[in-house]
Parts: structure tokens; sequence; C-alpha cells
């Protein structure tokens, strides 16, 4: 982890396409897996009073959002000038058994904390236990 992204922990700032992507794979057996899910979408207004909707992470810095911070006044202001209508989050994948995946986190370190915790637990092949936290269970 850097000290960058100790600034987005926001999924909105790893929000590059729509559907799914991976953000973080860092352990040397990858087997859990960190990704975005979801789409976003903000109905924002600027100071001059244009409005914008806002899907993407590039578009979000275009409007002048570039940390975690900023999205945080930003949202505070309300929907009149920032309205949330869709917003994605992350959830941690398991590249063995994958028809299981975490339930939402919406930090990007809680997301990495619950993956390094299974990786622990399970190493590379062990079966994750169906009473595990999530939701991929069918």
């Amino acid at each position: 982890m850097t000290t960058q992204t100790k600034t987005l922990q926001d999924s909105a700032f790893y929000t590059n396409s729509a559907g799914t992507e991976g953000v973080w794979d860092n352990l040397p057996d990858q087997r859990f897996y960190v990704v975005r899910s979801g789409e976003m979408r903000i109905h924002a207004t600027d100071a001059d009073g244009v409005n914008h909707t806002i899907r993407y992470t590039d578009q979000l810095r275009d409007f002048g959002i570039t940390d975690d911070v900023a999205l945080a006044e930003w949202s505070a202001k309300g929907e009149e000038v920032f309205c949330w209508i869709h917003n994605s989050w992350f959830e941690v994948y398991d590249a063995i058994h994958n028809n299981w995946y975490s339930e939402p986190f919406h930090e990007l370190d809680e997301a990495i904390e619950f993956a390094t915790h299974l990786a622990n637990k399970y190493g590379k092949e062990t079966p994750i236990d169906t009473s595990e936290k999530g939701q991929g269970w069918q």
C-alpha cells in the first residue's frame, strides 16, 4: 500500500469501466484479490452552475476531485450540488472457488485486510468454508 492509495480509499477512484475491475492482487499466491464492482454515476454542479454526469475516475479528476478529502467535501454539499445516483464498491474474490465473493467493502484498506486474512487462513488450496462471510455461495 503506497502513501497515494492511503488517500484514495473510495472505490470512486478505481472506476474506469462498468462491471468489475481488479484493483489489488499483491499476495504471493494471488488466490484472493480485490475488485471494484458496480457502476458509478454522480450528478454534480460546478461553481459556474454547469451540470456534469460523472461515471469514471478520470471524469471525477477532471471535475477537480482527486482524493478522499475532496470527495467527502463535495458529498457534504448536498444532493442539489453533488448527488450519488449509483456508487461502486470493493469485493474480495477467490481465484480457485470462483462461485464465492465477499460482502461489499467501501474502503480499499478494509478489502485488502480481508483478502490478506483469507490468504492466511486458507492458503493456496484449502477450500473456503461455507460459513465464511460472503454472498457468492450458490
